[in-house]
This record gives structure tokens, sequence and C-alpha cells, in this order.
């Protein structure tokens, strides 16, 4: 269990580093055709609520950049602040569905950020909700933390409990598995801790965010506010679904921001293939447009060479997809992530097709 629990924490550390290092709406009602299958949680428990169903889709429709107005409690009373909040993340972006709510403030040249990383996942016959709030830690002038301070800074898990009545989630605090690195507390100061350690947080159906009804230790952080207006755009849906092959004539043809990155600008007749933990890819790209690909991925760095590859070795990674191995194909990789993300190439010069095989942390 604990060996669980750091893994967890470890992916949603992971999960805040990447977006940080990485670039990455239309109104409903409270009804949703989402199921369980679309997450790639195939394996959900017979009969677990779908209630949960609908707090992810407000946290998909919500994504993009919003106006956020609140009030911040300190020593000497509250202070009101007016800033932004970045909701990012993705259904289908990794082991788990994750997204990320970043609050910076002030507005202009922000100067400090929290983080709330939220993770959904089946556990125990229920659907298991849980929340890291990292910070708050001070920003430069693009608004987000070092990487080496956002790993130092402040981190509270919760477990929370979702309304559907009421769109809210009660977020309250939960321990910490041990070998953390958090100092020792006196057993009776930990569960006052805990009992004091809670907020409300409710998801609109449009995809706005309140955080409300905040009970803190003293000393503790106490934030309350509300998104008030979208800045720009809502991020562009997401169009794959999983065990499934979808063809695209270009790149441009897919919209998932976290595929991308690792397909070639240059690749043409995609063919995608979406799991749980990462994706498949079959796809036409000259070779020098390969390769240059691959220069720029590792980032000016001495790429790894080639290795020839026979058709029974492809095989072992693509046969379940029904996907015909080449001949003579030569496999490369890519440097690995932040996020542990990585992917396997393999080439065959003579007809121009790659393979491509990535997984997500």
């Amino acid at each position: 269990r604990i060996r669980k629990n750091l893994l967890l924490m470890l992916t949603m550390t992971l999960f805040m580093i990447s977006i940080l290092l990485e670039p990455q709406a239309q109104d409903k009602g409270p009804e949703t055709s989402l199921t369980w299958n679309d997450l790639g949680l195939g394996g959900a428990p017979e009969g677990v609520s779908t209630d949960e169903l609908v707090m992810i889709e407000s946290l998909e429709e919500g994504r993009g950049t919003w106006e956020f107005e609140g009030r911040i409690m300190q020593a000497r009373g509250p202070v009101p602040i007016q800033g932004k909040m970045d909701i990012t993340g993705s259904l289908k972006g990794g082991m788990l569905p994750m997204w990320a709510l970043t609050l910076n403030w002030p507005r202009e040249d922000p100067e400090h950020a929290i983080f709330y990383s939220i993770m959904v996942a089946p556990e125990n016959k229920q659907i298991e909700l849980m929340l890291f709030r990292i910070g708050p830690v001070r920003v430069g002038a693009e608004g987000k933390p070092t990487k080496d301070d956002l790993v130092k800074a402040q981190r509270i898990p919760f477990k929370g409990d979702w309304d559907l009545e009421h769109r809210r989630i009660l977020w309250k605090q939960s321990r910490l598995p041990g070998k953390m690195g958090v100092k020792d507390e006196p057993d009776q100061l930990k569960s006052q801790t805990l009992e004091m350690e809670s907020f409300e947080m409710i998801l609109a159906d449009n995809g706005s965010v309140t955080i409300q009804n905040t009970k803190s230790a003293v000393g503790g952080f106490e934030i309350s506010g509300k998104t008030t207006a979208r800045m720009g755009d809502p991020v562009v849906k997401e169009t794959l679904a999983y065990n499934r092959d979808m063809r695209f004539a270009t790149r441009d043809d897919v919209s998932e921001a976290h595929i991308k990155p690792y397909i070639p600008g240059a690749a043409v007749d995609i063919t995608l293939n979406l799991q749980r933990n990462g994706h498949y890819a079959l796809y036409k790209i000259g070779e020098k447009d390969f390769l240059k690909f691959l220069d720029d991925l590792w980032q000016g760095k001495e790429r790894e060479k080639g290795v020839a590859v026979n058709q029974r070795e492809m095989a072992k990674h693509f046969e379940r997809l029904g996907w015909e191995p080449f001949e003579n194909a030569i496999s490369y990789n890519s440097p690995s992530k932040p996020n542990g993300a990585m992917s396997n190439y393999y080439y065959n010069a003579k007809t121009g097709m790659v393979f491509e095989n990535t997984g997500y942390w």
C-alpha cells in the first residue's frame, strides 16, 4: 500500500513538472455520455458509480485559462487577489486521468502560484479521487517556479468525495505515506491537522471552478475564490478512442496535444491506436525528415544510433494490433522525458514507413 501511494505521489509530481516544462467549450447539462471504458478504465469494478464522470467532463470543459478572483487569509486579515487559473490535463494522457489547476497571482506579472493536481482511479469497487495541493511557491517572470522550487514546495495530499447534486468535491487531507521526506510529527498533532485541513471545490457544467469553505491548521494556507471568465479559447476536445485504429491524413489532424510531440510534423497517412499508458502509430515519412525529427528530439545532443531489428522482434510489440511488421527495420529511441515518457521508432528507409511505440508514465 505504501509503495502504491509513493508511486501515485511521484506520478502527480512528475505530472506537474512536465506541465511546466512542456507547452500543452461547449456548455453541457449535468448528464454525460462518458463511460469508464472511454477513459481506458475498462477494468473499473462492475456496478461502480458513474456520478464522477460528470465531474470529469466538467474538468475537460474547463481546460484553458480563466480569470480568477478570490482572497487569501493572512495574519492581518483577508487579502483580495486577482489572478488567473490554467486548467490542463487529459482524459487520455497517462496511467490515469489527471488534471492540474494552476493558480497564479497577481494576474499581470504573477509573483505566486499554487497547484491543485487531481487524479481519478478505480479502487476497491469504488472510484477514488486524489489531489495534491502544491505550494504556494514564488514564481518568475513567466509565472512559473523553477523545477527545483516546485519539487521543494509544500505538498499536501487530499482525498475527495463527489456530491453530484451540488457538483461539489469535499477534499479532506489524507496522510502522506511513509518515507516521503516529511518531518515526523506527534500522532496527536497529525490528527489535529487532518481534522482541520479540508476545502470544497465546485465544478460548474461550463468548466468554471469555485474554491470555498477552506479549513486549515493554524498557520496553514487558506484561499477562496472562483474563476470568472475565460481568457482566450478553450482547449480543443480530444477525439481519439481507446484500442481502436483511427486514421489521419497529417499530424495537424490529430487534436490530442500530448500525442503530437512524438509524431514527426512531416508524417502522413497516420494510423493511431491509443492505450491507457501510451499509443502506437504507423505512418509514412521521408528519411531526411525522419532523421531530422530524431535530431530535434535529442535537442542538440548526440542521438542514439539505430539498431537493426528483425520481423520477429517487431511482432512482439505490434502483433496484437494486427499490424504487419517490416522487413529490414532500424530501431531508434527517443530521450526519456521528465514525466517518464519515451518512444521507440522502427523505420524502413526503403518504404519510408514508421512503426512508433510510445509509453507514458
